[in-house]
């Protein structure tokens, strides 16, 4: 044990700016071997059964996703499903049946993610490239060397994307010619867990999320700096508490925008002018889900919570699920749904935060996408599933 300690305490203070965690080096294990408060997870509650998900289709896509730091999940645009695996292919396949229209082999380490119009295809890769891929023919319309890894990509706006590389530049992009529009720099964490959040962009503006707690407003046309604050570390006691990347997905809604830090806090800021309307003490590497009303999220101790928007009280919150929850939850028709470590997709009421229906996904849920009356998961097997949701009357 000593000796893994001391491995661990070398690497952390002999990083680089643009380092991150070996695999393996996960909050939960440095939660283990630091603070020495992880338990097994909790047994699988029992619950009544007032939901109905019922299975419309399965289908099973060459090839997998098993690389446990790897952010690639499905995308969905009108009436395809885009998914890329660790080849380096990127599945098209329709919504409607789950029929394979086609596959595209990239040649590169897919990493970011896939954002998609209606002719093209964006993606982010290891190789430190960002490409953009003509949907009809697979031909590469332009290509782009990065500073390095291409983390996360933002959807497409005024004809711009905007990547986050893992040295905490931020680069908008031209789409129809690749050409840069303009950088800017951050100064990285020396200390992170790796992974960032999608950059979310509203009336020209660039909000994005970084390792330290920041969050910086950008103007999105040229890149100038509008404002920016920092969720801070609740408790700093060791190396290891100064963890306290944005990591999940943020939520802008009516001006403003909400957030999640690890180790952190949840938090309201006005978008205008980044002023903190209200913070709700909370521990999160995974993003946000919202409806009217409430903003909900998983803590790291798989706990479920709802907490009103406008004021920052907490509505419920459902802990039977210690150390189980994982992942960021989808609101689906007055649903809350999360994924479970033993592959399970827990069905909660939004409201009350009890348990209405549970599925059974033979292996690690990848991806979970919702539209409408349909749900759609994907696992790293590449098995994709269609379900209907029902409420029990």
């Amino acid at each position: 044990m000593k000796k893994i300690l001391f491995f661990l305490i070398i690497f952390l203070s002999s990083c680089s700016t643009t380092e991150r965690f070996l695999p393996g080096f996960t909050p939960d294990f440095i939660t283990k071997y630091f603070k020495e408060e992880v338990k097994p997870y909790g047994e699988l509650p029992n619950f009544v059964k007032n939901t109905d998900v019922i299975a419309v289709w399965d289908k099973k896509l060459p090839g997998e996703i098993n690389n446990e730091y790897s952010f690639l999940s499905m995308y969905k645009l009108d009436d395809r499903i885009f998914i890329p695996t660790d080849a380096n292919n990127i599945h098209i396949v329709s919504s409607e049946t789950g029929e394979l229209k086609k596959t595209i082999d990239t040649e590169l380490d897919i990493f970011s993610g896939i954002i998609a119009d209606s002719d093209l295809l964006y993606f982010g890769s290891k190789q430190d490239t960002i490409t953009a891929i003509k949907q009809s023919d697979h031909k590469v319309v332009w290509q782009r060397i990065m500073s390095s890894e291409v983390m996360s990509i933002s959807e497409v706006a005024n004809d711009t994307i905007y990547a986050i590389t893992n040295d905490s530049k931020v680069t908008a992009i031209d789409i129809n010619t690749g050409k840069f529009i303009w950088i800017n720099s951050q100064i990285p964490s020396s200390l992170s867990i790796r992974g960032f959040s999608k950059p979310v962009i509203s009336d020209d503006k660039l909000y994005v999320g970084f390792e330290d707690g920041r969050i910086v407003s950008y103007d999105s046309l040229n890149g100038d700096i509008i404002w920016q604050n920092q969720l801070k570390a609740i408790n700093i006691e060791t190396i290891i508490d100064r963890l306290n990347d944005i990591d999940g997905s943020m939520i802008i809604d009516n001006g403003i925008l909400y957030v999640i830090s690890y180790q952190g806090s949840l938090a309201a800021i006005d978008s205008f002018n980044g002023q903190v309307l209200w913070t709700n003490e909370a521990s999160s590497i995974d993003g946000l889900a919202e409806n009217d009303d409430n903003i909900f999220f998983v803590n790291d101790e798989g706990v479920l919570k709802a907490i009103d928007k406008y004021t920052g009280r907490q509505k419920w919150k459902q802990d039977q699920f210690f150390k189980r929850l994982i992942g960021t939850p989808i609101y689906y028709n007055d649903f809350i749904l999360v994924c479970d470590i033993e592959n399970y997709l827990h069905v909660f009421n939004s409201d009350s935060g009890i348990t209405s229906g549970r599925i059974k996904v033979k292996n690690k849920i990848q991806s979970i996408y919702v539209e409408y009356d349909s749900l759609y998961t994907l696992d790293n097997e590449l098995n994709l599933k269609k379900y209907n949701i029902n409420k029990i009357k």
